[in-house]
């Protein structure tokens, strides 16, 4: 008799110390889980900023290769602005991530399409680039094609403006952009003046 309560007693504590360890366990793994989800959804927020910040450059660094071609007189001026207007179109990938992101996070494919900002990027690098071979002044059509395409980056360089861009080295707003709070509908509201402008 003494023995079995000796067990019960025994039993007891054990089993109590088996629980309160499994539930440090549990509360260490799910702690680190946390975590880990927080510092991915940090990254992710960083590489939106990034893409708009790059997005936004790339804009800026066109519309004055814009304005320069439209005022350009002759084939050696054009030349030298084709080149810098090639070494800007990749920045334009920027656009295309920005999208992409947009898209994964909104699971909407309807609003967002990384394919249209890519034929958008490229319909604008062939028009620079066939007007930059073109001799003599412009003619009204390379003119009218450069002042509608200045046009749409302006337009889209006012719409990518509402992106705040003072939170470069903010944990918690990078964390929130992973979210999609406060950008996804920038995005949705570039992609119909890219295809009105392509």
């Amino acid at each position: 008799m003494q023995q079995q309560n000796t067990k019960r007693s025994l039993a007891l504590p054990v089993t109590l110390v088996i629980l309160v360890f499994s539930l440090i366990g549990n509360v260490f793994f799910y702690s680190q889980n946390l975590q880990h989800q927080q510092e991915n959804r940090y990254k992710t927020g960083q590489e939106i900023f990034e893409a708009a910040a790059q997005s936004r450059q790339f804009l800026e660094e066109l519309l004055p290769q814009l304005d320069a071609l439209l005022q350009s007189k002759g084939h050696e001026e054009r030349v030298d602005l084709k080149y810098m207007a090639g070494k800007t179109m990749p920045k334009g990938e920027a656009l295309v991530l920005l999208t992409a992101e947009a898209a994964r996070i909104a699971e909407s494919s309807d609003s967002l399409n990384e394919e249209k900002v890519q034929h958008f990027i490229q319909a604008v690098d062939s028009r620079l680039q066939a007007v930059g071979n073109g001799s003599g002044t412009l003619n009204e059509q390379d003119q009218g094609a450069l002042l509608a395409l200045k046009q749409t980056l302006t337009d889209m360089n006012a719409v990518l403006g509402a992106f705040n861009l003072n939170m470069e080295n903010n944990r918690s707003a990078m964390i929130r952009l992973s979210s999609g709070l406060d950008w996804i509908e920038i995005v949705e509201k570039l992609q119909p003046l890219m295809e009105n402008g392509a």
